[in-house]
């Protein structure tokens, strides 16, 4: 009976010392606010290991998983906690109350929590800025020594209608063909390389249509360094018009999986022309041929992925089954699979170290009687700010007519984060191309920013 007759007297008090009332929810205010200060020790921290798309993967392929705070997480309370938390279940329980008062007397606080909900529509992604050299040099015939300094720019805006409703693009200006000779920002074209929607069905399911990557290639998305997908990234099944599901799965200490697939045929629209800035690529046309050249939905995929898996903690990987209708005059339709796998190791200190491999058999290549293979290793190396990377390609090519080519692109790069969105990066490559020997150094200086 004591602790409501003390209320009371309390509540008494406060009616009739209406300043003395307003004091006392002044230092409530600040009381409240200070916890929501300390959630800024949370942000997530990323890790970017620059060119080679995210794992948006694409990865926005160009960036590995990032190590993100774990502040979301809270340990179950010991049995000790417990037993405290009931003996003081009235106390918490008066204070609730006297919280309630006052939130309700406090308009300005619950007006801001409503300012800090996410409202649609709204519009997110980046923009990525990048002034870039390459310098061909060693290059026996018929390859060429050249030095190419040239602009790129990677524009990739997500527009969120609703929360789970969403129209992505990806927009890039580069170069329009491989240079043969001394360039100065010459032979720069603009053009459309995703245009599709996204509709997330819950948090499992999620569907795509429009001009997209369907998901198969991963060394190329993941390896960073300028040169890292020199070779793999021709696995890569860009500018498809078509659909693709994907739905992820917890399999608890197994880790998280998604299996994705999708339906496709190369694209022939206008998109698939592009702006003349000093180059153009012209439009693709269904006459061309081609593996999935069909303006029908012939060609699939059927991609298995997974990661966060307890006994394999920094592991991740991809199991994949490509089939591509033959076009027009093509031989025969192309199959093909593909393995992959990533591990990264934490060695302390802001220390990490990535191992990336890939295999991809591809039989009746772009619908030609050739068969291919594809073989990508790296190891990536990070202290920040600092990236170094070691990774190569092997391409070997049976030929129809008996020959074979033995191709191959080794690169070294050191990059280095700036902070903001900037980073640096210089390396050079070995390469080998329908059995002609070159070498290439190079430099990037990039600028990413949010549209956030």
């Amino acid at each position: 009976m004591k602790l409501p007759l003390l209320l009371v007297c309390i509540a008494i008090f406060l009616r009739t010392l209406p300043v003395l009332a307003q004091t006392e929810a002044d230092g409530a205010h600040d009381t409240a606010e200070t916890p929501r200060e300390s959630n800024a020790l949370c942000a997530p921290l990323e890790t970017y290991l620059t060119d080679g798309g995210a794992i948006d993967a694409e990865i926005q392929g160009e960036i590995v998983p990032s190590t993100t705070a774990d502040c979301d997480r809270q340990e179950p309370l010991a049995q000790t906690e417990i037993d405290g938390a009931h003996d003081n279940a009235e106390a918490t329980r008066t204070e609730s109350d006297a919280d309630a008062l006052f939130v309700e007397a406090s308009p300005t606080l619950a007006q801001e929590e409503v300012t800090n909900a996410e409202t649609y529509p709204r519009i997110g992604g980046d923009v990525l800025f990048r002034f870039a050299y390459d310098g061909d040099y060693d290059a026996e015939a018929p390859r060429t020594e050249s030095n190419d300094l040239f602009f790129e720019m990677i524009a990739s805006p997500e527009f969120q209608f609703t929360e789970r409703f969403s129209l992505n693009a990806e927009i890039r200006l580069e170069n329009a063909s491989p240079p043969t000779a001394d360039r100065y920002f010459e032979d720069q074209t603009l053009f459309v390389r995703k245009l599709f929607v996204n509709y997330d069905v819950n948090d499992r399911l999620s569907l795509q249509a429009g001009k997209l990557t369907p998901t198969f290639a991963f060394a190329s998305l993941v390896t960073p360094g300028m040169y890292g997908n020199s070779y793999n990234r021709e696995i890569e099944l860009i500018e498809r018009i078509g659909f693709e599901a994907q739905y992820t799965f917890d399999a608890g200490t197994s880790g998280q999986h998604t299996l994705s697939a999708s339906t496709f045929f190369d694209d022939t629209s206008f998109l698939s022309d592009s702006l003349d800035l000093g180059g153009r690529r012209g439009r693709n046309r269904l006459s061309d041929g081609g593996a999935s050249n069909t303006e029908s939905f012939e060609s699939f995929t059927v991609a298995l992925e997974g990661s966060e898996i307890s006994r394999l903690p920094g592991f991740t990987y991809r199991l994949a089954y490509i089939h591509e209708a033959a076009g027009e005059g093509d031989v025969a339709d192309e199959n093909g699979f593909l393995v992959a796998a990533m591990q990264s190791f934490q060695l302390g200190d802001g220390q990490s170290l990535t191992l990336i491999g890939e295999i991809a058999p591809l039989w009746n290549f772009e619908g030609t009687a050739d068969n291919i293979i594809y073989a990508s290793a790296g190891v990536v190396y990070q202290t920040d700010p600092w990236t170094m990377t070691l990774s190569g390609t092997g391409r070997w090519r049976d030929l129809a007519s008996g020959d074979t080519f033995d191709d191959y692109s080794v690169q070294t790069a050191v990059g280095y984060d700036l902070g903001r969105g900037t980073t640096v990066e210089l390396a050079h490559e070995f390469s080998r191309a329908q059995n002609v020997n070159s070498q290439q150094i190079g430099f990037r200086f990039s600028q990413v920013l949010d549209l956030d």
